[in-house]
């Protein structure tokens, strides 16, 4: 049987690293200084504080998916997956060593694919239709949208310890791989 797509602990036991969900049978876990970020950033917010919230939400959902993405890919491609950590910046799925490298980068390209499938259609309502009157809307637009597709961008440096490390190097394995399927045929004259 399945595991559900999504499971939520009851009761919630605040720790270092707590566990909020599960995704796909999978673990996740929220380390503590998010909440310690959002209390604060929630302090400072006397005017809009719904908004503030809505804000926070959008955020942490943009590494949630970009993690899930990673999830997904690598469960897709036969890899354990152990846990997804999120963090005030970043987060981080965990999981066995897939088969081979050029796995290894379609797993990288997961989150941001996982974010683009949110994005594109956001930013193209955006640009198509402008925005709305109602302030929410607007920000999960601007969030969920715009932000995503900067971040997205960012996880895309070729620099270690982001996904374009391991991600752009999908190229270099394509190509390897497409000359070791090329049969070679005899030259006769």
């Amino acid at each position: 049987m399945r595991a559900p797509l999504i499971k939520f602990p009851n009761p919630l036991h605040i720790d270092k690293l707590t566990k909020v969900m599960q995704i796909r049978g999978v673990d996740t876990y929220v380390h503590w200084s998010v909440f310690a970020v959002s209390a604060f950033i929630l302090t400072g917010v006397i005017s809009h504080p719904g908004l503030t919230i809505l804000g926070l939400g959008c955020y942490y959902s943009i590494l949630l998916l970009h993690e899930a993405g990673h999830l997904y890919v690598a469960q897709r491609k036969g890899c354990r997956v152990l846990s997804i950590e999120i963090y005030p910046v970043f987060g981080l799925t965990t999981f066995d060593t897939p088969w081979s490298k050029l796995d290894h980068c379609v797993i990288a390209w997961g989150g941001v694919i996982a974010q683009a499938l949110l994005f594109v259609p956001l930013i193209a309502w955006g640009t198509i239709f402008g925005y709305t009157r109602f302030d929410g809307v607007n920000m999960i637009f601007a969030i969920l949208g715009f932000l995503s597709l900067v971040i997205a961008i960012f996880n895309l440096l070729p620099i270690e310890g982001l996904d374009g490390w391991i991600a752009w190097q999908i190229f270099p394995e394509l190509w390897a791989e497409r000359k070791r399927k090329i049969p070679r045929k005899p030259m006769y004259r």
